[in-house]
């Protein structure tokens, strides 16, 4: 008996040594940095000053009712939209039409995976130069076809810059939806697709009344990982905008490092960062607890 309760504590002081390990990495790297932003975010700090003065929640009354702040919180949401919409819903496209197995479909899907693979910094390089107004590639091609009137300023207009970084940002991450759908389309059990096809349904009807259902699992991931990508979004808007013109395309991470490194006002940019961590919860949270319920029912089904 002393024996067995003596294995007993020896594989559950394992366990614990074990789970010891990640709990401290996620507590280091994840809970610490939390609550030292909302610390942070209740004083007036310049980084440097050895003494940081407590101001309460001036830092978040401050930015509510400035303009700039409430335009990149509206930036923000309006990129989850997007995300949400256009990277996804041609990731999905592409990938239901190589799965049909159109030939070449090996170099399509190097193809359409390839730009995923580019460091943000170098995607905002690559289309700063194709949006450049005189001698950007997408001005040259309009010239040449005769369609130079459609030419635009594309990052110096306040009106169309952000679908100029969205035209980019698709360009970018619609590789990843890509990816995980046709993953998940080749996951199907094919006695299912051969059923319906069996019954009369056309390839249409095979698509989304049995493909699409079965995709839960890879859509949570698209969708979820789409909103958190908005919700962070800050190297190729930095990389190719900086926020600008006049604050028109800044998003919240943007203005948190502008107010840390370009204004040294610690203080307020730790508070935007607890409010893009609020607004990130009240988005994201509830669509991930719903789309977690309707895999559960799914698969109980």
């Amino acid at each position: 008996m002393d024996l067995s309760q003596g294995r007993l504590n020896r594989t559950t002081l394992t366990h614990l040594a074990f789970l010891a390990v990640p709990t401290l990495l996620f507590a280091v790297f994840y809970i610490y940095p939390v609550i030292s932003s909302i610390h942070l975010s209740l004083h007036d700090w310049d980084g440097f000053s050895p003494r940081m003065r407590f101001v309460g929640l001036q830092n978040y009354t401050v930015l509510i009712n400035q303009p700039r702040f409430l335009h990149a919180a509206l930036n923000n949401i309006l990129w989850v939209g997007f995300m949400l919409i256009v990277p996804t819903g041609v990731g999905l496209l592409l990938a239901a039409i190589l799965d049909r197995g159109i030939r070449g479909e090996k170099v399509f899907r190097i193809i359409f995976f390839l730009p995923f693979t580019i460091p943000a910094v170098a995607v905002g390089a690559i289309w700063r130069w194709m949006y450049e107004p005189d001698n950007g590639l997408i001005t040259t091609v309009l010239d040449l076809v005769g369609l130079g009137g459609l030419a635009q300023n594309w990052l110096g207009d306040p009106a169309i810059v952000n679908f100029s970084l969205m035209g980019s940002v698709a360009w970018w991450t619609t590789g990843f939806a890509f990816l995980v759908f046709f993953a998940g389309l080749r996951n199907i059990p094919t006695e299912c697709i051969e059923a319906a096809r069996i019954e009369g349904a056309t390839p249409w009807q095979v698509f989304w009344k049995v493909s699409f259902p079965l995709l839960w699992p890879s859509t949570i991931i698209v969708l979820g990982m789409s909103a958190i990508d908005a919700m962070r979004l800050f190297d190729v808007v930095w990389a190719m905008t900086k926020g600008g013109p006049a604050y028109s395309s800044e998003v919240l991470a943007v203005q948190m490092y502008d107010l840390a490194f370009g204004r040294f006002d610690m203080g307020r940019a730790a508070a935007v960062a607890v409010y893009l961590f609020i607004i990130a919860g009240v988005i994201i949270m509830p669509y991930i607890i719903y789309m977690s319920r309707r895999v559960q029912d799914s698969e109980a089904e």
